[in-house]
């Protein structure tokens, strides 16, 4: 542990006091409510710094969506705001919106501060240092990112406390990115000023008191009808004094010396008045005027963050200063606003499936696309990419994308997912079917109908991939015969096909289903209500698309081939028995009579058992913290019997699914200390699918909830010896210790649960066990003999807004949005492995689950380029992870972001089927750091080990 810095006792201590505001867009409020309130404080701030000059700077936190939201309901005061802004009298934070830096998509954090500082130029800019006040612990590689965009301060508080790091230190990244970083208060964060100055001698309350005392004279209105009763009371008159007592003056001093001058940094302490949603107090400079008459040892001043920042950096040696490597996850240690807030990541779950549906729609199949089609000469659409991320990345401001926030806040998120996914949606088959028509297929057969797949990711993907295939009725895709009768039509029967590659290969699959429908068709030349008759098919296909690229397949109509005498095949490699067996070359999958499996991996030996079954516990939490009720009890899926059906079993792909139902009590009791002893039945179901050549299981489970007060885990027994999980974070792969760790009387306690991005693992060096995702955004290793992983499905939560405690029963009745009724689906997959996680592929592994394949079908065409190629080459594919490939902001070219996922530095090259007039090295806001050398049309680069590098491909005409 690390003890705070003894206050000296030499020399005039400065005591900086920041002033500012921590902006909630949607918290207590929706953001429509905040608007008005919005406008009330900034309105205040305007007129207190333009009447006021001794009020030297305030800081307006809470990112540019706060300038874009006032200046939505204040447009006539945008240049009296751009003044103060460019004159540095308002200071604003980096970001667009506040992000935890756990639960949203890496790359959405630079997007994120990329998009607040390019709308921050516009009005004077945003302050030099980094302030994440709001994440729930502070990701490892935030000293690079924030390198990127020329920030090397930092200041926050979540994830530290005093006995672990001193208030000053130097934070590196893994790839060596240095950050200064001023960690605040243990106790009161950023608001020590506020409680210990402020609210004495301006309220006249003891510190730290957030009740109030009724009184008339402040004209305390409240709306009381059925519809508004739960809002706020509204104080209609404050008087804006404070006491200037001399007795009173010099208790603040002793207050707020005691409290901070633990931390001072040198002479220099830290005094923050950036209380949520606070208003400038205008007589602020005065009352430091009064302080400095009766304190000849301290000098109070005015200051901002930049300014503190550069006086303690100017002033600390790097020698004196404590360097700390790696992210910061730290429990509070005392009551206090300091909380980690760790379960955040599994309340609403739905709010973080629907988020990554929408990074991987962005992501991983609209960007990739639109940007190669902008290589081969498509227009780029900038403009419908940019306003979908503005809607995502609304919905990724902290509370927002955690949960925590009042019903309606939530249910208005769900407007910009729809955005955002629809945009990504149309943009991916734009894209696809502007790269399709730059293809060449004319190899095959007039009478071919083309299948063609893109693999939007950087290595080669092998695998089963089912397409919906839809023929038109008529022509030669007429003539279904009767198989009884022999009548029908005379052309082709459809009924018969081989799907051929583009060198002749008859390719192997599997038609699951026939049937017929109507389907739109958009022609420019007629009404867009036309439909056509068409029979669609449900295809399996074993198919190998090359890396950032494509593959052209056939199908080619033919005429029945009768086998006259049929061969005795001894072994037709089945994926599914009847027994409830699932097995292919790597896996062997035994479902047990409960809806558990074992699991055996034929690579290795490991054999796991009684994976996958559910247990489900009481939860009276909130969306910050897990809290149980007194007595608590946990239900299980072991002793439950489960129907077992074997859906589907081909020589590509079998399918099993097992329904079971759960029991669980309804929800606590209304004084959370126990289970309600009535009951609700949650029905799962789930299909296990293993296909050919896979060496992870695929899991879909469908669930309803009506229960409430609950959390609902999946459990996966890994049996494997180890203390240490394996987890993506934000551009890294993370080694939790995950052993329990004795917090005793601190505030907060061990948290045993943490966030993951795609996957979690646990090894040994010589086996693991991953579980990938889609979304699910939390993890347990049980400290148990069998090392069990556990997945958070849902986790409901009690506490809410406009009680702030305990909730009425009325209020529990209401707000259902709390509880997460509803249908969820969830998708993971079970990934046993030999060695370890890199050596292994886990990590591509995990986004080629993530990430699936972008099919169109077509006919044979014309085109400039090959019907298979890889457009973008980027070597090696097995250490460089792709984060971003899109048009380049503000330039021609396409931008490329990869990552270094190991520690090595590498030689690395990227190659593309369009040659390119240059290459760059840009930093993470896109300005140029280098250029790059090109030999022999390929670009090389050199990755130093955990590196994020970013690379401008710019194009020739």
């Amino acid at each position: 542990m690390t003890e705070l810095m003894e206050l000296g006792t030499m020399g005039k201590k400065t005591i900086h006091v920041i002033s500012g505001t921590h902006w909630d867009r949607e918290w207590r409020h929706t953001a429509e409510q905040s608007k008005p309130r919005l406008m009330e404080l900034v309105d205040s701030m305007i007129e207190t710094l333009e009447s006021k000059p001794s009020y030297k700077v305030y800081c307006l936190d809470g990112g540019m969506v706060v300038i874009e939201d006032y200046l939505t309901v204040r447009p006539e005061n945008k240049e009296k705001l751009q003044k103060l802004i460019k004159t540095g009298r308002v200071q604003l934070v980096n970001w667009y919106t506040l992000p935890d830096t756990f639960t949203v998509a890496p790359e959405a954090l630079i997007r994120n501060i990329k998009l607040g500082q390019e709308m921050a130029k516009e009005h004077g800019g945003t302050m030099k240092s980094g302030y994440t006040a709001t994440s729930y612990g502070q990701t490892s590689q935030l000293p690079q990112i924030y390198n990127g965009f020329g920030i090397t301060n930092a200041i926050f508080y979540r994830g530290t406390n005093k006995y672990f790091l001193k208030p000053f230190f130097m934070w590196k990244g893994a790839d060596g990115s240095k950050l200064h970083t001023l960690r605040t208060f243990d106790e009161v964060t950023r608001t020590n000023w506020f409680f210990y100055v402020h609210q004495p001698l301006v309220l006249s309350k003891p510190p730290r008191d957030l009740s109030y005392n009724y009184n008339r004279q402040n004209i305390p209105l409240h709306m009381c009808d059925e519809t508004h009763y739960e809002r706020a009371f509204k104080l209609l008159k404050e008087e804006k004094t404070f006491n200037k007592d001399k007795t009173k003056l010099k208790e603040a001093i002793d207050r707020i010396m005691k409290q901070a001058g633990p931390y001072a940094i040198g002479d220099n302490i830290l005094a923050l008045n950036m209380e949520d949603n606070d208003v400038p107090f205008i007589l602020l400079p005065d009352m430091i005027a009064e302080l400095n008459k009766i304190s000849p040892d301290i000098e109070f001043v005015q200051s901002s963050l930049d300014e503190y920042m550069a006086k303690i950096t100017s002033e600390t040696k790097l020698s004196d200063m404590p360097v700390h490597n790696g992210e910061l996850r730290n429990p509070a240690v005392e009551h206090g606003f300091n909380g980690l807030l760790g379960a955040t990541h599994s309340s609403r779950m739905r709010l973080k499936l629907l988020n990554e549906q929408c990074e991987t729609a962005m992501l991983y199949h609209a960007e990739p696309l639109a940007s190669i089609s902008y290589m081969l000469g498509c227009e780029y659409p900038e403009t419908i990419l940019n306003r979908a991320w503005k809607h995502l990345l609304l919905n990724q401001a902290h509370d927002s994308i955690c949960g925590a926030a009042v019903d309606q806040a939530h249910e208005d998120m769900l407007y910009n997912f729809s955005i955002a996914k629809m945009v990504g949606q149309e943009v991916t088959s734009r894209s696809a079917h502007y790269l399709f028509s730059q293809i060449d297929s004319s190899n095959f057969k007039q009478a071919d109908h083309t299948i063609t797949l893109f693999n939007n990711l950087p290595f080669d993907r092998k695998e089963i991939v089912q397409v919906i295939i839809d023929l038109a009725k008529g022509g030669d895709s007429d003539g279904i015969i009767d198989p009884c009768t022999g009548m029908g039509g005379t052309s082709k029967n459809i009924e018969y096909f081989d799907i051929i590659d583009d060198k002749g290969n008859m390719i192997e699959y599997k038609c699951l289903s026939v049937e017929d429908i109507a389907i739109a068709v958009e022609r420019e030349l007629d009404t867009n209500g036309i439909k056509m008759p068409a029979v669609r098919r449900r295809i399996l296909l074993e198919v190998s698309i090359p890396a950032l690229g494509y593959t052209t397949y056939a199908l080619r109509p033919r005429d029945a081939r009768y086998v006259m005498h049929p061969p005795v095949i001894s072994d037709r490699k089945l994926m599914a028995r009847e027994n409830g067996v699932l097995e292919n070359e790597y896996l062997k999958i035994q479902i047990n009579a409960n809806g558990t499996f074992s699991l055996l991996n034929k690579e290795t030996g490991h054999k796991m058992e009684n994976l996958h079954y559910f247990t489900d516990n009481g939860e009276i939490g909130s969306a910050h913290l897990v809290k149980s009720p007194q007595r608590d009890f946990v239900r299980t899926s072991l002793g439950s019997v489960a129907n077992i059906t074997m859906m589907e079993s081909n020589l590509l792909r079998g399918i099993h699914k097992i329904e079971l139902s759960l029991t669980i009590p309804a929800a606590a009791n209304i004084d959370g200390k126990d289970r309600m002893r009535e009951t609700r039945i949650i029905p799962v179901t789930t299909w296990l699918t293993l296909e050919k050549g896979s060496r992870y299981l695929k899991i879909r489970t469908r669930l309803s909830n009506d229960a409430r007060d609950h959390r609902l885990r999946v459990n996966f027994p890994s049996h494997v010896k180890s203390d240490y999980a394996v987890v993506e974070s934000a551009f890294a792969v993370e080694k939790r210790r995950m052993s329990w760790t004795e917090y005793g009387d601190n505030f907060e306690g061990f948290y045993p649960f943490q966030p993951m991005q795609n996957f979690t693992a646990i090894e040994d060096g010589n086996i693991g066990l991953a579980i990938l995702n889609k979304g699910l955004r939390e993890y347990e290793i049980h400290d148990d003999e069998n090392r069990t992983i556990a997945v958070t499905l849902i986790r409901t939560q009690r506490a809410y807004m406009t009680a702030n405690s305990d909730m009425t029963p009325e209020e529990y009745d209401k707000y259902t949005g709390l509880h997460s009724f509803g249908t969820f689906e969830f998708n993971y997959a079970v990934c046993p492995y030999k060695g370890t996680w890199d050596k292994a592929g886990i990590l591509q592994k995990a986004y080629q689950f993530k990430v699936s394949i972008d099919a169109v079908q077509g006919v044979p065409n014309e085109g400039k380029f090959p019907s298979t190629a890889s457009l973008i080459k980027i070597s090696p594919n097995d250490k460089l992870m792709v984060s971003a490939i899109k048009k380049a902001d503000n330039q021609d070219g396409i931008l490329i972001r990869l990552w270094n996922t190991s520690g090595e530095k590498i030689d690395a090259s990227i190659d593309t089927i369009i040659p390119v007039s240059g290459a760059s090295l840009l930093k993470l806001n896109e300005s140029l750091e280098s250029e790059l050398v090109i030999k022999n049309g390929s670009v090389k680069i050199q990755a130093d080990g955990h590196k994020i590098i970013t690379i401008l491909l710019k194009l020739k005409n």
